[in-house]
């Protein structure tokens, strides 16, 4: 055979022109179209909840289940809620559950709070677990998959590469990792309100958090904006109801990628919105949900900073009164402008410090220690943290706002502004 044959080989390849479509039916959004869930109890505009994407609709609208949910962790788990077109929830949304709400604002309406107005949770670590109590709509089983046993001596890569074998989103190959619904820098909050008895640590040696229960295998850059918070993977049916009349009992549903930050230029909406994941084995749902609240708690930071009081429910082990079926006790308050601003603050220190960690190169989620992980205490906003400004707090009398130019300068937050530290490690 000669050097040179005698047809010529292409060594240059078209360009890609757009990113390639994982799925054939593309999707029609409005980039511009978010939905305003508002505080009745708060007076406009100091009263906005959240804001979310209304992505589920070409025109413009949100899954009505995903923003119950949404509103519902924020709210102290009030589950038994609904949203309304008014302050005083007298025009109740009559959109299905499985519908799509396409107003541009609501009210969340808490039917089993009878205080005024109804608490909301600060944070993600300020929140408990419902255990027991999760959405009807979490409650189907996720198959257990007997043709890939975990051998006890396999890490948690090798064990997840092993039972998932591709990027349960984009089903690629190459480039993928281990990805924790429950992220390993929340392990405090994970042993506070006994996560792990939805987890099966049958490998030797691991911490309760890196159950593989608690991991899927992603792809690195779909990786990355999960954790960034821009989706999560949430139920949904197959289609929303057409009237208002069709039952929505009894359908069959999927997790699907819901995104809940879409940004400029919008691809990973276009490529990933509410596209149904590979089929997931042996993982738990209580893990999912607690990743949509991880998630979620990223928007609330403007209600907390708007400059006014806030009465707002802190989850601690020690004070306060004992909740219902949990080993948690609720303490609820109305909190200065101050106080409030601080604990956003606080939070958001703790996010973007992780944030950084993990671009440098000193926290990555693939890469599995067998060694005890340590935190700094005050580097993370706890409910301890909560009672370091607790002393200040007005009680649980009626809430009375603050004038908005009261608001807190950044300047006066010296006291608890502690510089976080590249405190996570693993001996």
């Amino acid at each position: 055979m000669s050097d040179s044959d005698n047809h010529s080989v292409v060594l240059q390849r078209p360009a890609f022109a757009q990113p390639p479509l994982h799925t054939p039916s593309p999707l029609k959004f409005n980039p511009g179209y978010d939905i305003k869930f508002c505080h009745p109890g708060y007076p406009d505009p100091y009263n906005i909840l959240l804001i979310l994407p209304g992505l589920d609709h070409p025109e413009g609208g949100i899954y009505h289940r995903a923003a119950l949910w949404s509103c519902g962790i924020i709210a102290n788990n009030q589950f038994n809620s609904y949203l309304s077109e008014d302050r005083e929830g007298h025009v109740r949304v009559t959109t299905p559950l499985d519908g799509i709400l396409r107003k541009r604002s609501y009210y969340f309406q808490v039917q089993d709070e009878h205080s005024h107005p109804y608490p909301i949770v600060p944070s993600f670590e300020t929140w408990s677990f419902p255990h027991g109590k999760l959405p009807a709509d979490w409650k189907f089983d996720i198959p257990d998959d007997p043709s890939h046993p975990i051998s006890r001596q396999s890490t948690l890569a090798g064990a997840v590469l092993s039972r998932d074998l591709r990027c349960r989103l984009t089903n690629h190959i190459e480039g993928t990792e281990c990805a924790h619904l429950v992220p390993r820098n929340q392990g405090i909050w994970f042993q506070r309100n006994m996560m792990d008895q939805y987890g099966r640590l049958s490998r030797l040696n691991c911490d309760a958090v890196d159950t593989t229960r608690n991991v899927l295998l992603l792809r690195s850059d779909i990786h990355t904006s999960f954790d960034d918070k821009r989706f999560t993977f949430i139920p949904k049916p197959k289609n929303a109801p057409i009237n208002r009349t069709e039952s929505t009992t009894g359908r069959p549903r999927a997790y699907v990628t819901h995104i809940f930050k879409s940004t400029k230029p919008h691809e990973l909406t276009a490529l990933y919105h509410n596209v149904t994941l590979q089929g997931i084995s042996e993982v738990a749902p209580e893990y999912l949900f607690a990743r949509l609240a991880w998630t979620v708690f990223e928007n609330t930071d403007s209600f907390l900073q708007a400059g006014v009081a806030r009465r707002l429910a802190i989850h601690d082990a020690c004070t306060g009164a004992t909740e219902a079926g949990s080993g948690f006790t609720i303490s609820t308050k109305t909190y200065t402008a101050e106080q409030c601003f601080s604990m956003s603050f606080r939070s958001k220190s703790r996010s973007l410090s992780v944030k950084k960690r993990k671009q440098d190169g000193t926290e990555d989620d693939g890469s599995i220690s067998r060694g005890r992980t340590r935190l700094r205490h005050n580097d993370i906003l706890t409910p301890s943290f909560v009672s370091s400004i607790d002393s200040e707090g007005t009680g649980d009398g009626p809430w009375n706002p603050e004038s908005p130019g009261e608001q807190t300068d950044a300047s006066d937050m010296d006291e608890h502004d502690d510089t976080p530290g590249a405190d996570w490690a693993d001996n």
